[in-house]
């Protein structure tokens, strides 16, 4: 009975692991449709808030999806082993669970379309690529690098790399529980990773590169192995540490700095 449990268990994870990771790759294919169709008049001008909204929900599930299938795995898991008659099918509260996950990021991105508006406003789309390395985002980077070492960005990556901690400390039950949850989730995800969708922002919303760099590394800083928990922070810091020196001597080096 044993191993037909353990091999039930690897296959809804790895079933979950692709079905997120088709969602992303969709997530990917039309962030970067609507990237094309965007037609900007400047870096940090990205059309109307309900364009925006739906732009950054996409890129969202594109970054996020790949690095959170564990704690969705694990919600999965323990709804299944606490279903009882009459309960909302499993399914359900895991989708409701990824809806309030994205949530949070859509609040987060209702202030990151404040502060591009804030950028127009300030005339930082008139500067020059190498202004607008040295002056921009190189100071968010370097803030980024130091960023990693804080307090509360490590207690937050703590709540991110072990999901079943999360949920004995946060369990709520039925379908608002899940959306709670996720949302909570989501919540400390945003204070793990903000600095870094700030450097995305400097860089302009529709930088396929740098989101595709970013995603990357927050992706590493989650999955690696918990003994590398610390190294893995460590050469995220430092990688951020360089963006900036670069930014500052050699911006012409940067990739997407003059899109």
């Amino acid at each position: 009975m044993l191993a037909p449990n353990i091999s039930q268990g690897l296959m809804r994870r790895a079933t979950t692991a692709v079905v997120l990771g088709c969602l992303a790759v969709g997530a990917w294919a039309a962030s970067v449709a609507s990237m094309g169709g965007m037609g900007m008049g400047g870096r940090f001008s990205v059309g109307s808030l309900g364009f925006f909204v739906v732009l950054w929900v996409l890129m969202m599930a594109a970054m996020m999806f790949p690095s959170v299938w564990p704690a969705v795995a694990v919600y999965g898991l323990i709804v299944r082993r606490r279903a009882s008659a009459g309960a909302v099918f499993p399914g359900a509260r895991t989708a409701t669970f990824v809806t309030g996950y994205i949530g949070s990021w859509m609040a987060f991105g209702l202030c990151a379309f404040a502060l591009l508006a804030g950028a127009r406003t300030a005339g930082l789309d008139a500067l020059s690529k190498a202004d607008l390395a040295r002056w921009v985002v190189a100071p968010i980077a370097l803030a980024g690098a130091l960023y990693q070492f804080a307090p509360f960005k490590q207690a937050c990556l703590r709540h991110c790399r072990g999901p079943l901690a999360f949920f004995l400390e946060h369990w709520q039950e039925g379908v608002r529980g899940a959306f709670v949850m996720g949302a909570r989730h989501g919540g400390y995800c945003v204070g793990c990773c903000w600095m870094l969708m700030l450097v995305l922002l400097a860089f302009g919303v529709a930088s396929v590169t740098w989101m595709a760099v970013v995603s990357v590394a927050i992706a590493v800083e989650k999955l690696s192995p918990v003994t590398w928990a610390q190294r893995a922070s460590g050469v995220l810091s430092g990688g951020l540490a360089a963006l900036a020196l670069v930014a500052v001597v050699t911006p012409a080096w940067l990739p997407g700095i003059g899109t």
